[in-house]
């Protein structure tokens, strides 16, 4: 069967992202739309990469959960992500090393957590650490 992994998981994105950023991450949100290229990074070569945000099971007590948010105000995206998957091919630490460049830049900031299912301590996310 396997063991589930959980992951919370935001941050604000640079302004003036790149498009083809913005769909892929737009995809992973609601796949209404055609897959968009996709980078040469680890990441893309998960089987279920464009699945991590939205694996959910009931492991885990509270609901996935997954948004990208455009603010007129500060003119950028906000990505956050509540989702839980079997992370077999360690899809969130790969999602983390390609997600790193396109972060909004402050030293330290920290972005989340993820956590085992059998582990009682959650692994800290923070810019920098992938």
């Amino acid at each position: 069967m396997g063991m589930y992994t959980e992951i919370h998981f935001n941050s604000e994105l640079k302004e003036n992202l790149d498009k083809n950023v913005i769909d892929i991450l737009q995809y992973m949100l609601n796949h209404s739309e055609d897959k968009p290229p996709l980078p040469d990074h680890e990441f893309f070569k998960c089987s279920r990469w464009d699945m991590l945000f939205m694996c959910d099971s009931y492991y885990f007590d509270a609901d996935t959960h997954s948004t990208l948010r455009f603010d007129d105000i500060s003119n950028a995206y906000y990505l956050c992500i509540r989702s839980n998957l079997k992370n077999y091919d360690d899809e969130i630490e790969k999602f983390i090393d390609w997600i790193q460049p396109y972060l909004e830049k402050f030293k330290d900031d920290f972005l989340g957590f993820y956590r085992y299912e059998e582990s009682e301590q959650p692994t800290l996310i923070y810019k920098g650490a992938f």
